[in-house]
């Protein structure tokens, strides 16, 4: 089984590029922590079972947290982002 699975992993990753260029650049990863922000918001607005209401104030908070770190790591390494061009 983990044979297969690092075969499906590698077969995603180009294994020829270095480490740094197989990630998304750190303004992506932001772009991306800020939709899942908002998906989540979303989720919360529409959501109708009250069971699922903690599960969607979850997902919001713990959205919220990566976004805003990754804003923090953003400034210190003095990266400029404008979600909103």
């Amino acid at each position: 089984m983990k044979t297969v699975l690092m075969n499906i992993i590698n077969g995603l990753i180009p294994q020829n590029l270095p480490i740094a260029d197989r990630l998304p650049s750190l303004t992506q990863q932001i772009e991306q922590a800020r939709q899942e922000w908002l998906s989540a918001q979303n989720y919360y607005n529409n959501v109708s079972d009250a069971d699922l209401v903690d599960h969607a104030a979850y997902l919001i908070q713990a959205a919220e947290k990566k976004y805003t770190y990754l804003l923090k790591r953003a400034r210190q390494e003095g990266v400029r982002y404008a979600p909103f061009h």
